[in-house]
């Protein structure tokens, strides 16, 4: 039965793309979508698909005419609007001069397809689906030496049941150009599959938040490929708490010199979610920089990932790379895997990396307690400042309040239903 619903779903996306002309480039990419990973691959070992394989599933296809009421959150941001997996020009914010948003035609989404397969993302599943089943490939390009002072926020909704919805995006930073965004993933679909391609230019610097809050039934597989050239700059912040079961996905490059890499992620689990941070980071080339620091928070039942790979070529002397993953389980039934991992053939380097998994501290519990404070009080406390930490470490002080009230929706779930905290 498993196998037979596995080929439902490669049917599916074969009858998806082969409705389109000979030679299109999503007929390529279907050739080489073989179905699920295998749960003996080691890295999707601890974030199996068992679940997935037997449900019933197709991709959806775009209402592009539907009616939908979207506003952004931020003030004063500029907001695109995705809806099933397509991107809607009539309901999102114009776009400024030194920004450039476009539909990739024919030839370019071969030249992305291309460049995607040469990247370690060519097997990935939402690699091989959503090339088959995407309505278009958006390229938001970001001019020479332009700083977009507003905030970019993206917001991907749509989706219904039994439905797989597969946005892809290809995000161009050319030189010495700067960019804010934020992006939020608010599906009601079965299976969300976004896939971006990040390139980020000499000079450039893309600061990146990323939001995941897909409904409780919602399966969202984010992969994301991201290369840096010399002097750029990438840091990233994600933050997980919604979906049945999440995996974002996220492999960089540094192939410029002095190049710079913060990755950093949050994932607040409870009920019986499923939440996955995975990161391969490639120092290509010498004097680049990359850290990562992963916290997760896990009520109920749930499960939190954190696999984390730094390669460093041997070319790559002067390399700084850190990782670092603390997890706190606030339920006896939660459980937290981290894999850090890394692989060195250069000798002149600082790295390190470490990972925790733990309860809270009852010594300071007990300093809490003791100066009149009750213990769920004082549970909710440590773990608010558990989160507060990484969030002051990766996140424009503007924008400190925004992620601590999305933190705090996902985190008040999760004590309200916990014995503790009663």
């Amino acid at each position: 039965m498993l196998h037979k619903k596995n080929d439902e779903y490669i049917n599916s996306v074969q009858n998806y793309a082969n409705s389109f002309k000979k030679n299109n480039f999503r007929k390529i990419a279907c050739n080489d979508f073989k179905g699920w990973p295998d749960p003996l691959e080691e890295t999707w070992r601890l974030s199996r698909l068992g679940a997935l394989t037997r449900k019933t599933i197709e991709p959806i296809t775009p209402d592009l005419k539907k009616s939908i009421s979207l506003e952004p959150i931020l003030k004063d941001s500029i907001c695109l609007n995705f809806v099933d997996g397509a991107y809607r020009e009539d309901l999102s914010s114009k776009l400024p001069n030194g920004i450039s948003l476009t539909h990739l035609n024919e030839e370019e989404c071969l030249s992305f397809l291309s460049k995607i397969k040469s990247t370690n993302l060519s097997d990935h599943p939402s690699t091989n689906s959503s090339l088959s089943c995407t309505p278009s490939i958006i390229k938001i390009s970001i001019h020479n030496n332009f700083n977009l002072e507003k905030l970019l926020e993206i917001v991907y909704t749509g989706g219904i049941e039994n439905k797989s919805v597969h946005p892809v995006l290809f995000l161009e930073l050319n030189k010495s150009s700067s960019l804010s965004i934020v992006e939020r993933f608010n599906h009601l679909g079965s299976l969300i599959m976004p896939l971006q391609l990040i390139e980020i230019g000499e000079l450039a610097s893309l600061k990146s938040i990323k939001i995941f809050n897909d409904s409780t039934k919602s399966y969202n597989l984010s992969a994301h490929s991201v290369t840096l050239s010399y002097k750029s700059t990438y840091s990233s912040f994600s933050l997980i708490k919604g979906g049945e079961f999440t995996r974002s996905e996220t492999h960089a490059s540094l192939k410029g010199e002095n190049a710079e890499l913060n990755l950093n992620g949050v994932y607040i689990s409870g009920s019986k979610q499923h939440h996955d941070l995975t990161t391969a980071i490639h120092h290509d080339v010498a004097n680049c920089t990359s850290k990562q620091i992963v916290r997760g928070v896990l009520g109920g039942e749930s499960t939190g990932v954190f696999q984390g790979k730094v390669r460093v070529a041997p070319d790559a002397q002067k390399t700084d790379g850190q990782q670092m993953s603390k997890a706190i389980l606030i339920s006896d039934k939660a459980s937290a895997n981290a894999k850090p991992e890394l692989e060195i053939y250069a000798d002149d380097v600082v790295c390190a990396h470490g990972a925790t998994v733990g309860e809270l501290d009852d010594e300071q519990l007990f300093y809490l307690n003791s100066r009149g404070i009750a213990m769920d009080k004082a549970r909710e406390i440590l773990i608010k400042a558990f989160l507060e930490d990484i969030v002051i470490q990766s996140v424009d002080e503007p924008l400190h309040d925004f992620i601590f009230n999305e933190a705090n929706t996902g985190l008040s779930s999760i004590i309200e239903k916990n014995e503790k905290f009663k």
